[in-house]
């Protein structure tokens, strides 16, 4: 009997327990190698180019740079990279999203360890893996669902002017109109005055409201930039 390739494996995750008990789960794993960790992007950019593994296992929120922007800096020098995201989004917009950038999956952070290997090794044979209940066809279905997405919210993205942009996003995160203005370094009035512009100009009425457009916008703008 052939003796199955080894699958060389990096995984980048700012929590050093949650690595620990991903490389305990898969330590009596024969065929699964992990070959380095990285506590941050900039850490997996370094430490990809040192090792060469077979599969990056990534968090897409990390601090310095990020999993995305680390995945994107990699896949510049190396178009054939395989990654698998391991996050606490499991929307189909993520899904859509890490397709749209080239990852090969995407599963929660509580996935069984079962189902984690099948997905290590059906990325490592070049296919992709987004959890059981995406099959290529729904992966299709999503793709052209947000295609269609982005495509209807066109027009409001093209009016909004740069600072706009950046008060959505930072809506996006919580924050209040003058932890905002203290990141925009600039009055509280003046971030209120283009949220009443914005909420004005889309015809959006209540804080809630203007909550759940900026949530949706700054998944939008993301895929925008890709």
């Amino acid at each position: 009997m052939t003796k199955p390739e080894s699958i060389r494996v990096i995984i980048a995750d700012d929590h050093k327990l949650f690595r620990s008990g991903i490389i305990s789960l898969l330590d009596d794993e024969p065929d699964i190698y992990i070959i380095s960790e990285a506590e941050n992007g900039q850490e997996l950019i370094d430490r990809y180019s040192v090792f060469n593994p077979d599969i990056m296992l990534i968090d897409i929120s990390m601090p310095i740079v990020n999993g995305v922007e680390a995945f994107k800096t990699i896949k510049k020098d190396d178009p054939d990279v395989k990654a698998l995201f391991l996050t606490m989004y499991e929307g189909e917009e993520y899904v859509y999203y890490t397709m749209k950038i080239g990852a090969k999956g995407l599963l929660g952070k509580n996935t069984m360890k079962g189902e984690l290997v099948y997905a290590i090794k059906t990325v490592n044979e070049g296919n992709r893996y987004f959890g059981k209940n995406y099959n290529e066809e729904r992966l299709k279905e999503i793709e052209r669902k947000y295609k269609q997405i982005l495509a209807d919210q066109l027009d409001d993205f093209v009016q909004l002017t740069g600072v706009e942009k950046k008060i959505l996003e930072y809506i996006s995160k919580g924050m209040t109109s003058q932890e905002i203005a203290d990141a925009l370094d600039c009055s509280k009035k003046n971030v209120d005055y283009h949220r009443s512009k914005v909420m004005q100009r889309l015809e959006i009425k209540t804080l809630p409201e203007l909550i759940s457009y900026a949530v949706r916008f700054s998944m939008v703008n993301k895929l925008f930039e890709t």
